[in-house]
């Protein structure tokens, strides 16, 4: 309680999230559309990076490009991110928590095999239906994801053992 007996609100207090939002190098408007509906009702800061799409944000900061996302990812509490695998490793790697949204306009389902063992591991949360979102950003602050540890990569140990048994 304050000196004059009124009670502290709690969004005075509380660091604000910030989330920030890509789409990486194509487009993703639904994302930035659903994104940008929210911000106005979440306390949280948003910035959201939407690439080559048509739509505008009215509601958050927004950009285009960058020369690298690192400072953004850096300052981010959480991200939510479409789910390409460049993306989601780097987002992984500096152990920030992960909301993929399963791009759906893929030709592929690619997105869908790599989202699902990851989620199933507990890295990240899978936004199969970008109708959760809102629910998924209530969630997520509290949940406590694994951190991802990349696996030893042994793509060179490979070719000069292979090169070696050429000569």
């Amino acid at each position: 309680m304050l000196e004059d007996g009124c009670e502290p609100e709690e969004s005075i207090y509380r660091r604000r999230t910030v989330i920030f939002v890509t789409v990486g190098t194509s487009d993703f408007d639904q994302l930035v559309e659903r994104i940008d509906a929210l911000a106005p009702y979440l306390r949280d800061q948003v910035i959201v990076q939407i690439g080559n799409g048509k739509y505008i944000p009215r509601n958050c900061e927004y950009f285009r490009f960058a020369p690298s996302l690192d400072p953004y990812y850096d300052k981010a509490d959480i991200v939510v991110a479409h789910g390409g695998l460049g993306t989601t490793m780097e987002v992984l790697a500096k152990g920030k928590k992960l909301i993929s949204v399963e791009n759906t306009t893929c030709i592929d389902d690619h997105q869908t095999d790599i989202l699902g063992v990851l989620a199933k591991e507990g890295y990240l949360v899978w936004c199969r239906d970008l109708d959760t979102l809102s629910s998924l950003l209530k969630r997520v602050p509290s949940m406590s994801l694994r951190r991802y540890v990349a696996p030893p990569c042994r793509i060179a140990e490979v070719i000069k053992d292979f090169l070696s048994r050429l000569e």
